[in-house]
This record gives C-alpha cells, sequence and structure tokens, in this order.
C-alpha cells in the first residue's frame, strides 16, 4: 500500500495510555493503533482481566466531529466488542475509557486510543442503536439486527440477542409490545412486522425485566 500521510497528533496520543496494562487489558483484534481499513466497518476487541466498565467516543477528523452514533459497544465474556460502521471516507479518532468495578469514581480513564483511516464504503450505514449503561453492565450481545434502516418497511425483521438474567424481554415498537421467546439460555428472539410503516422518528426499544426488579429497564433503543 503506498505510503498514506497521517493527520497531525498530540505526541503519545497513539496506543496504550498510562493505566492500559495496570488495568489487565489487552488488545485482541488490532495490536496497532493506526488501522487501514478498505472496508467502513471494522470491529475491534478488547480483552479484559476483570470487570471493567467501558465507554468510547468516534471523533472525525476532518471535518471534525463527534461520531458516537456509529459505535456498537457489546460484551462477550471477558471480551470488548467495539463495531464501528461508519457512512464515509476519511480519519477517524476513536477514544477507548475504562475503569475496573474494583476502583472507586464516576470518571472513567482513557486507555487506548486508535486512529482510522476507512478507504472505501462497501456498505450502507444507518446509525447503530443507542445503548442505555445496563446494556454494558449486563453482558449483552447483539447478533441481528445491528441497524434499522430509516423508513423500514419489511414484513419479517427478526431480532435475535443474548440477555443475561432477563425474566421478561419485549420490544416496543412504536406503541406495540412483543414478547421476545427464550430459544437457548439467555438468548431470545422475535420477529417484527414493518410493513405496514411506523411515523418517522418511531422508537424501538429493548426492555427487559430482570428477577431483582418489578419494571421494566431500556437496554437498547433503535430509531426508524
Amino acid at each position: 500500500m503506498a505510503q498514506v500521510e497521517l493527520p497531525r497528533l498530540t505526541e503519545g496520543y497513539l496506543g496504550p495510555q498510562a493505566k492500559f496494562y495496570s488495568y489487565g487489558l489487552t488488545t485482541l483484534s488490532h495490536p496497532e493503533p493506526v488501522i487501514h481499513s478498505d472496508t467502513n466497518q471494522v470491529e475491534i476487541v478488547i480483552g479484559t482481566t476483570e470487570k471493567t466498565r467501558f465507554t468510547t467516543k468516534l471523533l472525525g477528523v476532518d471535518p471534525k466531529g463527534e461520531c458516537n452514533q456509529f459505535v456498537l459497544t457489546q460484551v462477550q465474556g471477558s471480551e470488548f466488542h467495539f463495531t464501528i460502521a461508519v457512512p464515509r471516507t476519511g480519519f477517524f479518532k476513536f477514544q477507548i475509557y475504562a475503569l475496573p468495578n474494583s476502583e472507586a469514581g464516576p470518571n472513567m480513564i482513557n486507555v487506548y486510543n486508535y486512529l482510522l483511516n476507512i478507504q472505501k464504503v462497501d456498505r450502507y450505514v444507518e446509525a447503530f442503536p443507542k445503548q442505555y449503561p445496563l446494556w454494558k453492565q449486563e453482558g449483552c450481545f447483539l447478533y441481528e439486527p445491528l441497524m434499522l434502516m430509516k423508513g423500514i418497511k419489511e414484513p419479517s425483521v427478526k431480532f435475535r440477542m443474548l440477555v443475561p438474567k432477563a425474566v421478561d424481554v419485549q420490544l416496543k415498537v412504536h406503541e406495540d409490545w412483543i414478547k421476545m421467546d427464550q430459544v437457548e439460555p439467555d438468548i431470545y428472539e422475535a420477529y417484527v412486522d414493518f410493513s405496514a410503516g411506523y411515523p418517522a422518528g418511531a422508537k424501538v426499544k429493548l426492555n427487559v425485566k430482570s428477577g431483582r426488579s418489578h419494571k421494566f429497564d431500556t437496554l437498547l433503543e433503535y430509531t426508524i
């Protein structure tokens, strides 16, 4: 690949930051902090050695601006999976923040910074569903759909998710409630008919009732 000129960054910005190794974190998918990608969807996986909270920021370089709606954070055991899907080419800064559950304090610390060079758009992208704090804390995983198209009118869209510790899992599509069926341990599925059309801006929410709560908590929220 021809040499690519990288944007100017602060010295020490790229790669692991001060607490990355002491927090027991490892790069499982991309050990180098600069990622040149010929697709506009990239999955970055970080390994943990203890229960850890994460948050992220995705920043466009030119034009500048936050693009956090294009990041999906999921948990598989001791691994955090960050799926990034952006609608355009260019450079993006991906900043990862973390705090082990064993450490007190509300503020997570910047532990790793990537620079993404997206060279080609090869798939259609909408914003990922909004992820509420419980989604990450409970170790949930979204198999499908990763995103919903604006104005969707498909007659049978499959929803499949891993939701630990749940006693009742339901989708609320605008004003309609649809119960999800448990098909395997902690895995729930449902099919949603969008063919009649829902109003622009309608929400599709994943609502979960756990054994410790008598009310539903929202874990995910799509906008269609």
